[in-house]
């Protein structure tokens, strides 16, 4: 099945602004903070938004893009991304590349569970 060109550039926006503004890694090993876990009803909604909006450029948690900026944990963690917070604010003002996922485009609700999908998925 193809998936439309604007669902493409849209994930890949995504996946831009959410790598363009992190700040650079130290050397310091640090472990990404666990989000809440998600009650299995949050989970589902939170990979089923991520498979719909983010999947595209971040299969797998991994970045068709930059392929050393994935959602894994230690790269999130080298990114200074260890909240749902800090996902949410890249997805509603991302860096240059990526579209912006609005509070029309991704509501606040839909936008967190998105992020704490990602903390929880990609550990």
């Amino acid at each position: 099945m193809k998936k439309p060109i604007g669902t493409i550039l849209a994930v890949l926006t995504v996946v831009c602004a959410v790598l363009g503004g992190c700040k650079k890694a130290t050397h310091e090993k640090t472990e990404v903070p666990q989000a809440a876990p998600a009650s299995p009803e949050q989970a589902k909604t939170g990979e089923a938004l991520f498979n719909q909006n983010c999947a595209a450029c971040h299969p797998n948690g991994g970045n068709a893009i930059k392929a050393e900026k994935t959602l894994q944990g230690k790269d999130l963690t080298a990114n200074n991304i260890m909240k749902p917070e800090d996902i949410v604010k890249i997805m509603r003002n991302p860096g240059p590349g990526m579209t912006k996922f609005d509070n029309a485009t991704v509501s606040d609700k839909d936008a967190t569970a998105i992020a704490e999908y990602v903390l929880n998925a990609f550990k």
